[in-house]
Parts: structure tokens; sequence; C-alpha cells
């Protein structure tokens, strides 16, 4: 078959720019995110301690991962909770994901997928790649190293799951692995989410009619009337419902629109634990914004829940606060609560993979 890649010609010439410590281009000179703060002596040395504790916990190249987590496994949340260092971000994602392991069971596949098959998506992957992290300097030229990186990835997906194929929220979650791994490694831990290597399988998100997305915002949605009464009140007066401002927050795991500090801290956690830290730092974005949210009408709430406060964007403020929200017993119930009155997921998965 002829190799099917992003032609190289036309290459897009990028001026040089100012960029923050993660590689986006700086928008504010004050933006969380923008600023590189010196580090005393102090802070240095504690983040060396820190990363040398990691590296430890992990092994040569991950070799002692996993028998320390069976050993001390609620060391590793406390550690994971409080952020992995960046340095190693890339590889701990691959042995919390069990992607690294997908990864050595399966040798060549994804060449193979790359060079050799055609995917009926790929002209929607090029029409959409423009739109992943435009800002960020690995994805920003046109036609360069990023941007066929991840349409290798999107492309390798869409043809080893046809069921799923390719849906455009999937290249927030391939540009974010893009940026802390190989091509192979982010294709093998897209894999390990969409198919439930660890946790639950993330593919009801990207299935025809999104059945995944409905169950978590019906779920969502009794968890805000729970656990905070006063802002399900005033937005079912409002007429507000999670589908008008969270779908994004479980289809792309916050990497689309909130801010990268954030994002990662939160991907952390959700690659260890699941997917209820999406909803504990969705309660806890509403808590924290709660006397807020209350006295808006309609559109003023609308742009809130889009933009919220800086200050709420902090983890160190916002993720403590989701830690402390207990979700997973009443998720569970929710979850039985919906199959009862839908049908279970696995079983309308079951009859939208079957051929017509």
């Amino acid at each position: 078959m002829e190799k099917k890649k992003i032609d190289d010609t036309e290459q897009g010439v990028v001026p040089a720019v100012r960029v923050d410590r993660f590689g986006f281009v700086k928008q504010e000179l004050n933006s969380p995110d923008s600023l590189v703060k010196s580090k005393s002596a102090f802070e240095y040395e504690r983040e060396e301690r820190r990363i040398r504790k990691w590296r430890k916990m992990i092994g040569v190249g991950g070799s002692d991962w996993k028998h320390y987590v069976r050993r001390k496994p609620h060391v590793v949340k406390r550690r994971i909770r409080k952020g992995i260092p960046d340095c190693l971000r890339g590889l701990v994602w691959q042995l919390i994901s069990g992607s690294r392991d997908l990864l050595l069971m399966n040798p060549g596949v994804y060449e193979q997928l790359v060079i050799y098959e055609t995917s009926a998506s790929e002209l929607d992957i090029i029409r959409d790649i423009s739109r992943t992290f435009p800002s960020h300097v690995f994805f920003r030229q046109r036609h360069g190293p990023g941007q066929r990186s991840l349409y290798n990835v999107l492309k390798a997906y869409s043809v080893y799951d046809r069921d799923v194929g390719y849906v455009q929220g999937m290249g927030f979650l391939a540009g974010l692995l893009l940026l802390y791994m190989s091509e192979e490694d982010a294709f093998w831990l897209l894999v390990a989410l969409l198919k439930g290597a660890v946790h639950a399988p993330m593919e009801g998100l990207y299935l025809v009619g999104l059945p995944l997305v409905q169950q978590y915002l019906f779920q969502f949605e009794h968890l805000v009337r729970e656990h905070l009464p006063n802002v399900g009140e005033h937005f079912i007066q409002e007429m507000i419902n999670p589908s008008m401002y969270a779908s994004q927050w479980f289809i792309t795991v916050f990497s689309y629109s909130f801010p990268f500090h954030l994002a990662l801290r939160i991907w952390d956690v959700f690659l260890f634990e699941g997917v209820k830290i999406v909803f504990k730092v969705g309660l806890a974005l509403l808590k924290y914004c709660h006397d807020d949210l209350v006295k808006l009408p309609f559109e003023k709430l609308m742009h809130a829940l889009r933009n919220f406060p800086e200050d709420a964007m902090d983890p160190d403020t916002l993720l403590p606060l989701a830690y402390s929200l207990k979700v997973s017993k009443r998720l569970e119930e929710l979850k039985q609560e919906y199959e009862k009155k839908n049908g279970k997921l696995a079983e309308s998965v079951k009859q939208k993979q079957q051929p017509p």
C-alpha cells in the first residue's frame, strides 16, 4: 500500500517566539503558565530530592514500578496527587496506564498501521490537526514534525479501532501525550485509555451518539444537586444542564481549554485513579465558585462556566478541594440507575459495533 503521511512539502516558516516552560507561546506576561520564577537554592534542592525519590520508586526504565505499587500503594497515590516530576511524567504515565505492557506485547504493530494501512478518517484528521494546541511550538508549524506525529497517531488509532475511528476530541488526548512521549508510546497509551487496560474503557466517549458522555453527564448532574444543592437548584431555574458546559471536561479530560499546568496535574491522577477525578474536579470548580454562580442569570452563568477565575485554576487550591469530595460509591449507584433507565452501555456499544 502507498505510504500515508502528511506531505512534507510547503513547510510553514515559524518565527522565533517567546514560550512558557511547557512550550506554549506566551500570551500574557503575567499568566501563570508564562511565569518562569527563579527558584531559590532551597526550592531547587527540594525538587531534586523529589525527583530522586521518584527515580528510586520507578527503578531503571520502570523495572521497580510494579513491585513498589504492590508494596506501598498509598505512598504512590500520595506522591501522584502531589504531581509527577515533569522530567519523569512521560515514563510514569506509561507505567500507570498499562500502555508500556501493550507496547512490548505488540512490536511493529504501530509502524504497520501508520505506513501500510489506509483510514477513512484521513481527511477529517488533516482538517482538525491545526486546531489541536495551536499555540504550542510543537504543533504550530503547518505540516511540521508535531502535526505529522499527531496525524500518524490519530490515523493509526482510526485503523486499529475502526468502530471508534476518529472523533475530533481525540486530538487533544493524543496531542497532550505527544508532548511527553514518542509517537508509538502515545499511540499505545491512547489504546490503553480507550480500550481500558487499567480502568474502565473510554471508547464510549467517542462512539456514535457519545453514549458514555451521556452517562457521565447524568451522573454529574445528580452529583451537583446532591453536593451543591443551591447551585443545582439555580441551574434548574436558569435551565442549565451539564451538556452545556461539562461535555468537553469528559471528552478531553480537561485538556481542551484549561490551563496546561492544571491539566497535567489532573492527568497524573486520572491515569492512576480513573475518571472519578474528572467528576471531583468539576464539582470542586463549582463549589469554589459557588457564591458567584448562584447569583448569575443565564448568559453570565454560561460565560462563567466557560471562563473560571484564575484563582480557581490553581492546582494547589483546586485539587485538595477535589480530593476531599467522596463520589466513588454514588457514581456506581448512579451508573446502575442510568443503565436501568437506558440499557447497559456495553449493550448499546455492542449494537453500534455490529455491521449494518
